[in-house]
């Protein structure tokens, strides 16, 4: 399945589900090669997406990390910017029940090298101003085929565009001065994807669509539906009423299999 192929008939597309921070289907470490590892092997229909957020260590080192200190997630102190790698290295990943695992934070280059031959799509939130490093690592790996650069906002939107012509660049759009914008920056419709959410109006949707840029949206269980995952017919709806490419959520592996070919 190519992703940047629009559906003729969108209420039986099989979108790109992507799982946030690796999905929450079980109980491993969040960012974790673990947890990549559990999604990918445990959906049924590829390629599946994985979404994971990039740091930048005190040494330049680039790390898998949401929050911007390890406090939360190992039982080290600090913020990732302001630790070396030596010390990141000795550290251990908690599970989502607290408990530590033998998993370690995985740095960029090695999750790129992991699933190199591998049928996924890597989603890169890029955490401050890191971009042409991350792209760097992309094009040197010859990953760009396999990767997509979240932005959420015009600045970071335009320095991507300006910087790749390969990578697929995903722009946050929630009002039609926003769409416009985008516009402005003549990105073309194949590398384009157009992040949406709640706040989008319909007629923006539309226009989205209607120039084939590939449409994109956050389920957000963990926001929305007290971190549970919400019954089949849901995630249906929304890919038929939406006409999504790609649908990310916390629950990949249980939202992959809804769109498994039979």
């Amino acid at each position: 399945m190519n992703i940047t192929d629009k559906k003729s008939n969108p209420e039986h597309a099989h979108p790109l589900v992507v799982g946030h921070r690796g999905g929450f289907d079980s109980s491993l470490p969040e960012n974790s090669i673990g947890l990549f590892d559990f999604t990918y092997e445990n959906a049924c229909s590829k390629p599946i997406g994985i979404e994971f957020d990039i740091r930048e260590s005190a040494s330049g080192s680039l790390f898998i990390m949401h929050d911007s200190t390890v406090d939360r997630t190992t039982k080290g102190i600090g913020k990732i910017n302001s630790l070396k790698d030596d010390y990141i290295k000795t550290l251990f990943l908690k599970d989502r029940n607290g408990n530590l695992t033998n998993g370690k934070i995985p740095m960029f280059s090695e999750v790129l090298q992991h699933f190199k031959d591998k049928n996924i799509m890597l989603m890169l939130d890029v955490k401050g101003k890191i971009y042409p490093e991350v792209i760097k690592m992309v094009v040197d790996m010859k990953m760009e085929s396999k990767c997509i650069l979240l932005t959420f906002s015009q600045n970071n939107t335009k320095l991507v565009k300006e910087s790749t012509g390969t990578i697929l660049i995903s722009a946050l759009i929630v009002n039609k001065a926003g769409w416009q914008s985008i516009l402005n920056l003549q990105i073309p419709a194949r590398q384009l994807i157009a992040y949406v959410n709640k706040e989008t109006p319909q007629e923006v949707k539309n226009e989205i669509l209607q120039n084939n840029v590939l449409v994109m949206t956050d389920i957000s269980e963990s926001i929305y539906n007290n971190s549970k995952h919400y019954e089949p017919e849901y995630y249906k709806n929304i890919l038929a009423k939406m006409q999504l490419g790609i649908m990310i959520t916390d629950y990949p592996v249980f939202v992959n299999k809804l769109f498994c070919t039979e």
